[in-house]
């Protein structure tokens, strides 16, 4: 059993951090690092928490001890941090614009190529927009083409795989998917049988299984993270300051804790 649970949750007013002492469900606050500065991504070793990737509007910086002490680093601006489950020091970024990877925990980067969206599930990791799209199978080492204007989702264990194509049919592994509802903005997949697919559809939480449902919990998303250690955790940062948790990918909904100032991301990990 972990002995302990950690949440990293970037804000407008820096990172905030959650314990969860024994994995018994009970979340502290453990911290508040880089008080001030609005930070719009944040990476955390899955498996060594110790080290943890933050991007901010004008600085970005790397930390070797939990958050504690922060050091800037040089990269661009970044959005959004992914990496593959077996290899979780190599970690993709994306700026809005590009692609990026990092062989080694963000201690050197080098860019991909152009991409509106990235995704990573254990060893496969994917990147592309209108113009380019590539895939590869062995975390990073060599890319493949696929077919442009697909957008491809990939489960944190790499067993589960959702493509939008080009004209918006979704197709998963065991065939073609209904239409998303209008307005779908997101999308985390996890595996299970059935695998769920969770997304932001009119400022509201959306789920397929085997049809589209509509959340009964009071939440507007703003961010949804999946864990990489467990196939069914996750967690979401709502457009009220709220972070919300499930053990049961989704299906069951936990108020941790409120009053956040704006959640622009969220990074999960524990302590073994």
């Amino acid at each position: 059993m972990a002995k302990a649970e950690l949440v990293f949750i970037a804000t407008a007013d820096g990172i905030w951090i959650l314990s969860n002492p024994g994995g018994i469900g009970r979340w502290l606050k453990a911290g508040h690092a880089l008080q001030s500065h609005p930070i719009t991504a944040i990476w955390a070793n899955p498996l060594d928490p110790t080290m943890l990737i933050a991007s901010g509007q004008t600085t970005r910086w790397r930390s070797t001890d939990g958050g504690q002490q922060w050091d800037p680093i040089s990269m661009p601006p970044i959005h959004q941090f992914i990496a593959s489950r077996t290899t979780p020091t190599r970690i993709m970024a994306h700026d809005g614009a590009l692609a990026y990877i990092s062989p080694d925990a963000g201690m050197t980067w080098q860019i991909l190529g152009n991409a509106t969206h990235i995704s990573a599930g254990a060893d496969t990791l994917w990147y592309g927009d209108t113009t380019t799209s590539q895939l590869s199978s062995d975390g990073g080492q060599t890319w493949q083409r696929t077919p442009i204007g697909q957008t491809i989702s990939l489960s944190n264990d790499g067993t589960q795989r959702l493509t939008c194509t080009s004209n918006q049919h979704w197709i998963g592994d065991n065939g073609v998917i209904p239409t998303p509802p209008a307005g779908w903005q997101a999308a985390t997949l996890l595996s299970g049988t059935p695998f769920a697919l969770l997304g932001v559809a009119q400022q509201r939480l959306w789920s397929y299984r085997t049809t589209w449902q509509l959340s009964e919990a009071a939440i507007t998303p703003r961010i949804i993270h999946a864990t990489t250690y467990h196939p069914d955790r996750v967690w979401i940062g709502d457009d009220n300051g709220t972070v919300w948790y499930s053990e049961n990918r989704g299906l069951d909904w936990l108020t941790i804790r409120t009053g956040f100032p704006q959640i622009n991301a969220i990074a999960s990990a524990r302590l073994i």
